[in-house]
């Protein structure tokens, strides 16, 4: 039987993100105060569907990766939203609803079965993945912001000013929190597979079963530590660690593919 509930999330982040996009193409300079509302309704509806499938399962939604890939949109969100406060800007807020509606439409047609017993879902268990989650969750913003910074760079190169480029934070901005959400991500990254690690070791769990996963953590984590690198060293330009931040979705990725994969 289809659980229509979980339809929910990406219905309501397209329509969030379709009504930004539409407030972004208007020619006419409307009051935008409200905009913010759609996105926090989303976000909050998202929230709502997790819970309420906790409470009806009587377990964590973190049973497998699917299931962590829709609240690592959640946390992707909720970071837009304080990001969003930050920049005093909403003209980012189209490309993350719609990377948020893929994610959860993803995690809506992918239904598994719990991949690990309810008994060993402990505390542990609770805060390794929602360390891991959030960790990716912010790396990606990471890279979305990253390319935010290239986008308003060349627009700023090729002297082309237009409503959009004008209402999009400034490079020092976009820098500050592409940095602060590729440092902060890449911690909580760690920490989240130190305690998967210590988890496996406690309930005596093949260390075998999460090799893949390790891997591409650590790829993961050895790339957002040269970013920080990057900027350190006086040679490298602003462009080229935004270029590496962008390109940092990548192993992101490969660390979804290990999870959903059971590597």
């Amino acid at each position: 039987m289809i659980d229509f509930s979980h339809w929910i999330p990406p219905c309501a982040y397209l329509l969030a993100g379709a009504v930004y996009l539409w407030q972004i193409l208007s020619p006419r300079e409307t009051e935008r105060r409200w905009v913010g509302v759609w996105c926090l309704g989303a976000t909050g509806l998202h929230l709502v569907q997790i819970l309420t499938t906790a409470l009806v399962r009587q377990r964590f939604p973190y049973a497998t990766m699917w299931e962590a890939i829709s609240v690592a949109v959640a946390v992707l969100m909720l970071s837009y939203i304080l990001l969003e406060k930050l920049a005093r800007s909403e003209a980012l807020g189209h490309p993350f609803l719609f990377l948020a509606a893929l994610g959860t439409a993803f995690s809506a047609l992918h239904t598994e079965p719990a991949q690990w017993p309810i008994h060993v879902q402990s505390g542990l268990f609770l805060t390794h993945v929602s360390l891991g989650v959030s960790g990716l969750a912010l790396l990606t913003a990471s890279s979305l912001l990253a390319a935010a910074w290239l986008w308003q760079y060349r627009q700023l190169r090729t002297k082309r000013f237009t409503s959009l480029s004008r209402r999009v934070p400034d490079l020092v901005t976009l820098d500050r929190l592409f940095l602060a959400a590729s440092s902060v991500g890449a911690v909580l990254l760690a920490l989240g597979g130190a305690l998967g690690l210590f988890w496996m070791n406690s309930w005596n769990l093949p260390m075998t079963n999460a090799t893949g996963k390790s891997v591409t953590v650590i790829i993961a984590l050895l790339w957002n530590a040269a970013i920080a690198l990057l900027r350190q060293r006086g040679q490298f330009s602003s462009r080229a660690t935004a270029m590496w931040g962008l390109a940092g979705i990548v192993p992101v990725l490969l660390v979804l593919w290990a999870g959903t994969r059971g590597l």
